[in-house]
């Protein structure tokens, strides 16, 4: 996933396949993403968000999740797997509609390829961002606008998900009373920036083609918010979708580690003036991150592939 195809042939040529380039350079700078130091910034605040959550709910709340991937629940984590296909077969879908519009071709084979790598980089490598980053640099010389036409693409697709997150946060916090408002307040602020900027790194794209953008989002979203249910179910607990709700929307913004931290401490905050169990909401986010986690493994399969696949 980290090299570019070094032919037109290359550009062209579509499915799985095309993930074995043969001139590309062996380096598209993963490593240059945000900096040394703001990779380990990212680590260092998943890690105080994180302890500040064990301070405040109490360790035993963040332990508790990874028995999400005991033997007892190993039918989650498979059904994670299955969710995580459903998510990301979604995310290729919006991610060859945008490249299209951009000029750039992609079989479906390849954009499922794409975002399975993508998603496992985003979970692993602090920031959230860095297997975006090397997406829009592998097609950096496959549109019409060159570096442009894979970054709005790359934005588009994320941006359109972040933003029905939030929308579905905002509506829910609504409903409770302060200092929910506060936080339904924030979470619409948010959405209605990314909706802008979604809408904005669209432009240009066929009309009829932006609703099925947004149509993919909503399935990606769905598959994820039924992934933190999965999770939720196999501890044992009451399945609170508001918790899910807020977990995904607070793990979507690029801090820390793959959501951890952001996500246990928002759900932690907010578990008290939506009357909900604080532990058990921390419990479900965490054991909400390890299967997500399990759901992108396909991605580490993609990304040996095609290291065992470059030129020597």
């Amino acid at each position: 996933m980290t090299q570019v195809p070094g032919t037109s042939a290359d550009r062209t040529r579509t499915g799985p396949r095309a993930f074995a380039p043969t001139e590309a350079p062996t380096r598209t700078r993963t490593q240059s993403w945000g900096g040394p130091w703001m990779r380990v910034l990212a680590v260092i605040t998943s890690v105080v968000l994180l302890s500040i959550t064990a301070r405040l709910i109490g360790a035993q709340a963040l332990t508790a999740g990874f028995t999400a991937l005991g033997p007892v629940s190993i039918l989650a984590a498979a059904g994670g797997i299955r969710l995580g296909f459903a998510a990301t077969g979604a995310q290729a879908l919006r991610w060859r509609l945008l490249a299209a519009a951009g000029g750039i071709r992609l079989g479906f084979g390849r954009a499922l390829a794409d975002c399975y790598a993508s998603s496992f980089a985003n979970m692993v490598l602090p920031g959230g961002l860095a297997g975006d980053a090397v997406r829009a640099a592998i097609y950096r010389n496959s549109g019409r606008r060159r570096w442009l036409s894979p970054l709005l693409a790359v934005g588009a697709e994320r941006l359109s998900a972040t933003t029905l997150l939030f929308a579905a946060a905002a509506v829910i916090l609504s409903l409770h009373t302060s200092p929910a408002l506060i936080a339904a307040a924030a979470a619409a602020t948010v959405s209605l920036g990314c909706a802008i900027a979604a809408v904005a790194c669209m432009r240009g794209m066929d009309t009829h083609r932006q609703p099925v953008v947004w149509a993919t989002s909503a399935l990606s979203v769905a598959a994820l918010l039924a992934l933190f249910l999965v999770a939720m179910r196999a501890l044992g607990d009451g399945i609170e979708p508001i918790v899910a709700i807020i977990g995904l929307a607070a793990m979507s913004l690029p801090v820390g580690v793959g959501g951890w931290g952001a996500r246990e401490l928002s759900v932690g905050l907010l578990a008290g003036p939506l009357a909900l169990q604080a532990e058990s909401a921390v419990s479900a986010a965490t054991a909400y991150g390890l299967l997500a986690t399990v759901s992108t493994l396909p991605g580490l399969a993609v990304l040996l592939w095609h290291w065992l696949r470059r030129p020597r």
